[in-house]
């Protein structure tokens, strides 16, 4: 099978760290150029990356080696980005979410849609095998008929953020943690319990001065009456859990340690093994294989779609107390 070639665009935070690699391990995918905005980034890496780096994202798009973009970039250019590479005929990855908006959503999706190119939307937790196994195993009833998802993401990069940054801002990170780490318990929620159909909220303050709020606490219906309630915050310690309840047992997914426990009907635990994975390099994979083949990636614009509209709507219903229809 043939490469693919791309350009990864955005390598200031984990896009140089963890993209890189992943590109390289994804075994279909051949970096043939990037780019950063910053200049300073662009000669911390200059020296690293076997490839030259583009003058600008322009020349990205008139290289006609490049068919596709990944975009590590701050979410409130998701959108200007995408849409300009569509229009250059470039498939697109973009880390999620995929916008911070609905309407900035269907802008890229429908760019996309027009100019018949791949867009994939970066919801990498649901890769993870321990969400993988979970779900086999709820399919398989080992827990009875779901009940309720809880799931917590959190770090304190709320600790270093500074006004230079675009998470400072509400018009380029709103919802604060709920947009940048809890999107990754919505989507992996969806995986589990189907699309939702009503969110409730509480967003607060409590040490920084940034402008979103730095403790979030969200509560989904999903449309198979199975109820999720998402918590994360920008000042705890780091930490990526979902526990999934049913009638006749329970899960308890740990994402950092890769560590899945089921818990029968007496409430007896049972460690389960579960296997390794690269999620982000099996994200480019299938990127890659999108690219050559034609077929639709698993976490698509639609899914990606689902997730904002759960994160708009729980800005919206902590903003007037209100549920919100999803």
């Amino acid at each position: 099978m043939r490469k693919v070639g791309v350009a990864l665009i955005g390598l200031g935070g984990w896009g140089g760290s963890w993209s890189l690699p992943a590109i390289a391990n994804s075994r279909n995918l051949e970096l043939v150029t990037w780019f950063d905005a910053d200049q300073q980034v662009i000669e911390r890496y200059r020296g690293q990356i076997q490839v030259p780096p583009a003058g600008s994202f322009q020349e990205v798009l008139e290289n006609p080696a490049v068919e596709g973009v990944i975009l590590v970039v701050p979410n409130h250019v998701h959108a200007q980005l995408a849409i300009e590479a569509a229009g250059w005929g470039k498939h697109v990855w973009v880390e999620k979410p995929i916008a911070n908006t609905l309407a900035e959503a269907d802008t890229m999706i429908q760019a996309c849609e027009d100019a018949g190119v791949v867009l994939q939307v970066g919801h990498s937790l649901r890769r993870s095998p321990v969400i993988r196994l979970a779900k086999k195993m709820i399919e398989d009833g080992k827990i009875g008929d779901l009940v309720m998802l809880e799931g917590h993401q959190s770090h304190r990069g709320g600790w270093t953020l500074t006004p230079e940054m675009w998470r400072w801002y509400n018009d380029k990170c709103p919802g604060g943690p709920l947009n940048v780490l809890g999107t990754h318990q919505i989507d992996a929620m969806h995986y589990i319990a189907g699309p939702s159909a009503e969110v409730t909220s509480i967003m607060t303050k409590k040490f920084r001065e940034y402008e979103p709020d730095e403790i979030t606490a969200v509560i989904i219906r999903f449309k198979s009456d199975v109820l999720g309630c998402v918590s994360s915050t920008y000042v705890s310690p780091n930490k990526v859990f979902m526990s999934i309840y049913g009638t006749t047992g329970w899960l308890e997914v740990d994402f950092v340690r890769g560590r899945l426990t089921h818990f029968d009907i007496d409430s007896k635990p049972e460690d389960v093994p579960v296997g390794s994975l690269d999620a982000l390099a099996d994200e480019f994979r299938e990127f890659g294989e999108c690219v050559l083949t034609g077929r639709r990636p698993e976490t698509g614009g639609a899914e990606g779609r689902a997730a904002v509209a759960v994160l708009e709507g729980a800005i919206q219903s902590a903003r007037t107390g209100k549920a919100v229809q999803v």
